[in-house]
């Protein structure tokens, strides 16, 4: 059985399949929110990752019901512990 590639379809330079490990490579060193499963966020500048999903993190802030918590300089987040890694595009004052 062979796997067919998606395309984008966009117009110039259009793009193949992007998987989430492009994602992840791509986000590295770029400012991101890691929600933990206990309902905790923490958010900083991505170091780095592994396939375990293990996390590294710079000028990090944890947040707790929304409200800032306490900052650390460096975090190390254990993958099992990980709900979910987004990018950041909006701010507090935008709810979130």
């Amino acid at each position: 059985m062979q796997k067919k590639k998606m395309s984008t379809g966009g117009e110039k330079g259009s793009t193949t399949t992007k998987t989430p490990a492009d994602f992840l490579k791509s986000i590295r060193g770029r400012p991101v929110v890691v929600k933990l499963n206990s309902g905790v966020d923490y958010r900083g500048i991505l170091a780095c990752l592994d396939g375990y999903m293990n996390i590294a993190m710079e000028q990090t802030e944890e947040y707790v019901n929304g409200q800032l918590k306490n900052k650390y300089g460096d975090a190390f987040i254990r993958g099992n512990n990980v709900l979910y890694i987004s990018t950041t595009k909006r701010t507090l004052a935008d709810g979130a």
